[in-house]
């Protein structure tokens, strides 16, 4: 079974602010080391006498907060399958339905896979989700991760889970209606 990409894949920029969270706790290491290599080099001008201890300080307290929070990150972007047998015609009509239903925007189709765009609002608990629906060989795949035009989020509060729950039992209510794809 070829389900194809197991994560998302990204824009450069929605890759870049997707992650932002994680970059910004390894700035300093990034800043620290590239400081104090130059320094040992004499680029600053001054003879420099620095302790490659003062380098590693930075990098132990935050590199694991750095890597733990980029491996969630990474996590977020993989893809939850639902095993359906639907055929492209169906499946195009089964998504706009859904974010018919929810009141959702697909802001892009192309090659099997659908991107939608959620609304931000108080009473949905959201700040606006990227949600991603991908047909393939014996299913569907489905992903929901904070809209990257919006930030980064670290705490998702539930709302991507939701947000695929209630996509995974629309989907199958519906396809059960559907003539079997051949």
């Amino acid at each position: 079974m070829n389900m194809g990409h197991r994560r998302i894949k990204l824009e450069a920029l929605d890759s870049l602010i997707h992650y932002s969270f994680a970059l910004y706790l390894g700035l300093p290491i990034i800043i620290c080391t590239g400081y104090f290599f130059l320094a040992k080099f004499g680029f600053f001008g001054v003879d420099s006498r620095i302790n490659g201890i003062i380098i590693a300080i930075p990098a132990l307290i935050l590199g694991p907060p750095c890597l733990i929070v980029y491996l969630a990150q990474r996590d977020k972007l993989k893809f939850r399958f639902i095993q359906a047998t639907v055929n492209e015609d169906s499946f195009k009509r089964l998504v706009k339905e859904i974010s018919g239903e929810l009141r959702w925007t697909i802001r892009s189709y192309n090659e099997k896979t659908f991107t939608i765009k959620t609304h931000p609002g108080f009473v949905n608990q959201s700040w606006g989700q990227h949600i991603t629906m991908r047909q393939v060989n014996g299913g569907i795949l489905l992903n929901s991760i904070f809209d990257p035009n919006k930030g980064s989020w670290f705490i998702t509060f539930g709302s991507n889970t939701r947000n695929i729950n209630e996509i995974r039992k629309m989907l199958l209510a519906k396809i059960e209606t559907l003539p079997i794809a051949q």
